[in-house]
């Protein structure tokens, strides 16, 4: 398999050949055999990220954080494009999913706002608690989707949920550039979750904009409580 980029032509091996290379790159690696061009690979149907990052020798996150994705594990289109970054000694395929902490607290409203979220390909109830910090049991309380089973089951993409809210509470709201990371390492440095910056820029999925550069988003930055006594309110 090949794929092309600005001239250049990466050789594959087919999925599933040997083992992956963030297990070989664990053990030793020698940099001067590290590919440390970048590319463009065309995914193929039903593919994931993890796949792709499989075939191409880059960890998925290095590979999410380089387009700039709203969340690594969006569904991808027949032949969307995807950039491929420089190859590195150790290839990161955790640290930028969504995922569920040992001993996290959970919120009962959503701080600041907004008031709705529009659900997105590959999203349950519970994903898209997690993506807001709420418990689910809370997400529950408001949101509502047709056919809508258990917590887990997928829901139709595209439906807009209302979301509980914590009153009295605010964030700041400013145009601003996506250079590089995900949501979720946006949500950190702005002081908000990754599903409030969904929801605030809901078509949004990853840009194949030139490195230093990126699209102009809704920033929701600085979210917080504005008194002690909060009521929840929907």
């Amino acid at each position: 398999m090949v794929f092309h980029s600005a001239g250049l032509i990466f050789l594959l091996l087919p999925f599933g050949l040997g083992s992956s290379f963030s297990e070989r790159s664990h053990t030793s690696c020698d940099t001067s055999t590290l590919n440390t061009t970048s590319g463009v690979y065309y995914a193929k149907e039903n593919q994931t990220i993890f796949q792709i990052a499989d075939a191409v020798e880059r960890g998925a996150c290095d590979i999410a954080r380089y387009n700039r994705m709203a969340d690594a594990i969006f569904p991808l289109t027949t032949n969307e494009e995807i950039l491929i970054p420089p190859q590195v000694c150790k290839p990161d395929n955790s640290t930028c999913l969504i995922v569920a902490k040992p001993n996290a607290t959970y919120a009962d409203c959503v701080v600041g706002g907004p008031h709705t979220y529009t659900t997105l390909a590959g999203d349950t109830m519970a994903y898209i608690a997690l993506k807001l910090n709420l418990t689910v049991d809370a997400l529950l309380s408001t949101a509502w989707v047709p056919n809508m089973g258990s917590s887990t089951d997928p829901v139709e993409t595209g439906q807009s949920i209302k979301l509980p809210q914590c009153s009295p509470s605010q964030c700041t709201v400013r145009p601003g550039e996506f250079i590089y990371g995900t949501y979720k390492d946006l949500a950190v440095k702005l002081g908000t979750t990754p599903g409030q910056l969904m929801a605030f820029n809901p078509t949004y999925n990853h840009t194949v904009a030139p490195q230093g550069e990126g699209p102009v988003l809704s920033m929701v930055s600085d979210c917080v409580l504005l008194s002690n006594n909060i009521s929840v309110i929907s």
